[in-house]
């Protein structure tokens, strides 16, 4: 669904970021982001939604989104319809101005028919499930109104019910509690088989693997280390931030 050949993202000062990308999102699995602080997994997340920041740039490889090479109109075309990118810090993705209710009112067209949440009813029973009691509160409140955490978690409502074939979610449950984030792994789950989400999830919760991921790819200083099941990865895991991981992951 999404893949990378040759990826190199360098700064202003033409340091190389990312190096070499080779990394493949299957089409309707859970692909699961691993690295440690710094190895430039939001970078890889951002490159393959098109939204690298102004002061980057991708001087070297290519970004195809269903075997068509990506830029800068052809992302215009899909993001936000196709590809739905939520990033770490929820409450500056949203309007200040407009109630969180409107805005995932107003994404929820994109689908077309097709929104995985399509009805008032389904979406405020995602909304409970995300730890919302009072759906209505929550949709007729603004964004500064609401916290970190809860911000966080209307983002990925949001998400739920874009439309979008194609989930990039970089460190979606930084904010939000154990409660919350093993309700939100279990709704992940359920939308994702029910509708053949494509999904990208950047995250350091490892327990995750386990539990949602089809497929990893493990960054590190830059470059991809290791990729593919999570059974091959913990059978030869080769580089030491992967075999920290496949110890982590190992029974007993």
């Amino acid at each position: 669904m999404l893949r990378t050949q040759n990826l190199w993202v360098e700064d202003h000062e033409a340091k190389p970021l990312l190096s070499a990308v080779d990394m493949e999102v299957p089409a309707g699995k859970v692909t699961m982001l691993l690295g440690e602080s710094g190895a430039g997994k939001t970078l890889l997340a951002r490159a393959l939604a098109g939204l690298l920041p102004s002061r980057l740039r991708m001087s070297r490889g290519r970004v195809f989104l269903k075997g068509r090479e990506m830029n800068g109109r052809a992302w215009d075309d899909v993001r936000g319809r196709e590809v739905f990118y939520a990033p770490q810090n929820a409450a500056a993705s949203f309007n200040p101005v407009l109630t969180i209710g409107r805005q995932i009112n107003e994404c929820r067209p994109f689908a077309a028919g097709r929104t995985p949440a399509g009805t008032a009813d389904e979406l405020d029973e995602l909304l409970v499930r995300l730890q919302f009691p009072d759906p209505a509160r929550v949709m007729g409140a603004y964004p500064h109104e609401l916290s970190g955490g809860e911000n966080q978690r209307c983002l990925l409502a949001l998400a739920l019910v874009s439309g979008a074939g194609v989930l990039i979610l970089d460190e979606p449950t930084s904010e939000i509690d154990a409660v919350a984030r093993d309700e939100f792994v279990a709704v992940l789950r359920e939308r994702q088989r029910r509708h053949r989400l494509t999904v990208l999830l950047v995250s350091h919760h490892l327990d995750f693997v386990s539990r949602v991921a089809d497929a990893l790819c493990v960054l590190a200083g830059g470059k991809v280390v290791a990729a593919g099941p999570p059974a091959s990865i913990l059978e030869s895991p080769g580089h030491p931030y992967a075999r920290e991981i496949a110890d982590y992951l190992r029974p007993g």
